[in-house]
C-alpha cells in the first residue's frame, strides 16, 4: 500500500522590504511520504522569497516534468521555474527552454557549493538562470517550527530571511551564487 502525502496549512505574512511585497499567504502544502519536514520548509522559503500571488506549489517529488514552484501566466506560459535541491544541469537547460526565468534554491550544507563550482563552467551559459544558497545561520533547523497548522511571519531584508512562529525565530542567509547576465 502506497503512503499518501501529509498535508499542512500554513497562514504566513510576508514582509519583503527589499522588493517592498507585503502580502498575506494562506497556503496548503503537501508534504510527499519520501520528503522530510525541513525540505518542506525549504520549498515554503523558496515561495517566500519568489512570492507572487500567482506562484504555486507543483506535483514536486511526486513528478519529474514539474518544477517545485512554478508561476504560469493567464495563457499557460510559464514565468516562473523554481527548482530546490542539486538538479542536473540538462533539467535546468530544458526548464529554460519552457519558461522565462529559472530560479534554482540550493540548501544541502557541505554539497551545494560542490555543485555549483563543478557546474559553474555549464550554468555561466544559462541567462535566464538565478541560482541562491539558503544557509541556516541562528536558531536552526527549521523543522522546529513545523507543525499541521502553523502561523508564521517571515522578514526578508538584503541577504537575510527570518521565518518565526509565536515561540521561535530562524534566521536563514540567501546567497546569490548566480545572478541574471
Amino acid at each position: 500500500m502506497a503512503l499518501s502525502s501529509t498535508i499542512f496549512k500554513v497562514d504566513i505574512d510576508l514582509s519583503n522590504f527589499n522588493s517592498q511585497y507585503y502580502e498575506n499567504f494562506n497556503l496548503t502544502m503537501a508534504k510527499h511520504p519520501s520528503e522530510h519536514e525541513e525540505r518542506m520548509m525549504f520549498r515554503l522559503l523558496a515561495f517566500l522569497y519568489c512570492a507572487h500571488p500567482d506562484l504555486q506549489f507543483t506535483k514536486g517529488l511526486s513528478t519529474t516534468e514539474e518544477p517545485e514552484l512554478w508561476q504560469k501566466d493567464y495563457s499557460g506560459d510559464i514565468l516562473q521555474w523554481i527548482e530546490l535541491g542539486l538538479p542536473d544541469v540538462k533539467r535546468i537547460r530544458q526548464a529554460s527552454g519552457k519558461s522565462r526565468s529559472v530560479k534554482v534554491f540550493t540548501y544541502q550544507p557541505n554539497q551545494a557549493h560542490q555543485w555549483y563550482q563543478s557546474n559553474k563552467s555549464d550554468l555561466a551559459k544559462i541567462t535566464k538562470l538565478e541560482v541562491y544558497h539558503l544557509n541556516i545561520v541562528e536558531n536552526g533547523p527549521l523543522d522546529k517550527i513545523v507543525s499541521k497548522s502553523m502561523k508564521l511571519g517571515c522578514i526578508i531584508e538584503d541577504q537575510l530571511m527570518y521565518l518565526s512562529n509565536d515561540d521561535e525565530r530562524v534566521t536563514i542567509k540567501v546567497e546569490s551564487l548566480k545572478s541574471l547576465d
